[in-house]
């Protein structure tokens, strides 16, 4: 008998082994649909002689001095003439905040941004008229 039982088992089975392997191509051709799959190539030689030689490139251009960075000196001169109600009453509320004379919870983020809101189109005409 168990050598009946055994083709039948296997016969049930195959059915359902078949089932799944046909829902699991529908799902990986499913996904494979809408997620590509990327294929690496191997490099070319002629790219293997060339990556040695960035090397020197880089270090070349790292020898060179950067120019200095004007903008902070901009902002600041902004920041003392344009803006300079801005700045006073960011000061103010830091020092208010931190003495502990604030309301609980208070911070200064709205005095912040009214002075970068001041000095963010002050600057940045003079900062572009630099780089050009």
């Amino acid at each position: 008998m168990a050598a009946d039982n055994t083709p039948a088992t296997e016969q049930s089975t195959s059915p359902v082994a078949t089932q799944q392997e046909e829902s699991s191509s529908f799902f990986s051709s499913f996904v494979s649909y809408f997620v590509p799959t990327a294929h690496a190539e191997a490099p070319a030689p002629e790219e293997s002689e060339e990556e040695e030689e960035k090397p020197e490139e880089e270090e070349e251009e790292e020898e060179e001095e950067e120019p200095e960075d004007v903008a902070p000196a901009i902002r600041e001169a902004c920041e003392q003439g344009p803006c300079a109600e801005h700045l006073h009453h960011l000061q103010h509320c830091q020092t208010k905040v931190d003495g502990g004379n604030g309301f609980p919870g208070e911070d200064c983020v709205e005095e912040f941004f009214h002075l970068l809101h001041c000095v963010d189109p002050c600057a940045a005409p003079k900062i572009f008229k630099k780089l050009a």
